[in-house]
């Protein structure tokens, strides 16, 4: 596709324009593209090089845990690198999607093993990389209160596994979120920056 090129030719263009439902410009992938070279010169990112680039939005806390979470959830197609079309299929759904398409990609994130529902230990651990990341002034300004991820996990079990299967499914996961905003704010919050 000749992502690693320095200038996308108007037909990959046009396919991410699609692809991306319109959601960026040409100018903006363009852009988009050029500050991708600029961390990932060869076109593709490493998971190495994803938990620097990473790091970089949250240098007070440990973002290593959570980044390789991102970084599993940003490479679709699970060969170890992200590159710039799944960058900016991620960037999509994570910063111009609508609520539901953030909470689906949040899903995906959350869930760990791909198989389509969220253990209770998937949850605990995406929830434990979150706190690992934050500051305690960070952990209770965004979450407003002082609950462990296993407690949170309760409460979120508790919320959005309608049959009590001690899993959550997608519909789950979707219906239990939107009934909060401040739920969907911290499912899906920093993811990208």
């Amino acid at each position: 596709m000749g992502q690693s090129e320095a200038k996308l030719d108007k037909k990959t263009v046009d396919e991410l324009v699609r692809l991306t439902d319109r959601r960026f410009t040409e100018q903006e992938i363009r852009d988009l593209h050029k500050d991708f070279l600029r961390d990932c010169p060869s076109g593709k990112v490493t998971l190495a090089g994803f938990r620097r680039v990473y790091g970089r939005y949250f240098p007070t806390g440990t973002a290593d845990e959570f980044s390789e979470h991102v970084f599993r959830t940003f490479d679709i197609n699970g060969d170890g690198v992200v590159d710039f079309r799944e960058f900016l299929m991620a960037a999509s759904a994570t910063s111009k999607g609508t609520a539901e398409d953030k909470l689906r990609w949040a899903f995906s994130m959350y869930d760990m093993d791909g198989d389509g529902c969220i253990t209770r230990a998937e949850m605990v651990k995406i929830l434990q990389s979150i706190h690992k990341m934050m500051t305690p002034q960070m952990r209770t300004a965004l979450l407003s209160d002082n609950y462990s991820p296993q407690e949170r996990t309760d409460q979120l079990f508790k919320l959005m596994d309608a049959n009590k299967d001690d899993e959550i499914n997608i519909n789950e996961f979707i219906r239990g979120a939107q009934q909060d905003k401040d739920l969907i704010a911290m499912l899906t919050q920093n993811v990208v920056q």
